[in-house]
């Protein structure tokens, strides 16, 4: 086995289509789609005025495919995975917002809640845990 090709060995699968997801739940991967900022709700608006938002760190990848794929409640909604539980800088999102990024990391379909009442909390989307490596995909 060549170097180069013991390399591509130890590199964790690549995924950048929804259908792949579900195969992979729970183990570590390559996710390869588009960074997106998730902007909060800084307040409601009073009636008649544009609401407001502030960036928190929030960020997703958004991949090909429907998030059905992997969630049949989910509907038609584009498929999005969390980038980590932690804050990203403004830094980084501002270099790398709607620009298409590989990350290595650990996909969980189906996160834990942090709260053990249903109503409290809406149920976490999927997630990559430990996200490292993250580039621009050329």
């Amino acid at each position: 086995m060549t170097k180069a090709e013991a390399v591509r060995h130890e590199l964790p699968p690549r995924l950048d289509r929804a259908e792949q997801l579900r195969q992979f739940d729970g183990q570590r991967v390559r996710l390869v789609g588009t960074y997106l900022s998730v902007p909060s709700l800084k307040k409601m608006p009073r009636p008649g005025r544009p609401p407001e938002y502030v960036d928190l760190g929030e960020v997703v990848i958004q991949i090909d495919g429907s998030a059905s794929a992997y969630d049949p409640a989910a509907g038609d909604m584009p498929a999005r995975i969390g980038l980590g539980t932690e804050a990203r800088s403004s830094d980084e999102i501002v270099r790398l917002n709607d620009r298409r990024v590989a990350v290595a990391g650990r996909i969980v379909l189906r996160p834990e809640m942090a709260s053990t009442h249903p109503a409290a909390v809406r149920r976490p989307g999927p997630v990559l845990q430990d996200p490292t490596g993250l580039r621009l995909e050329e």
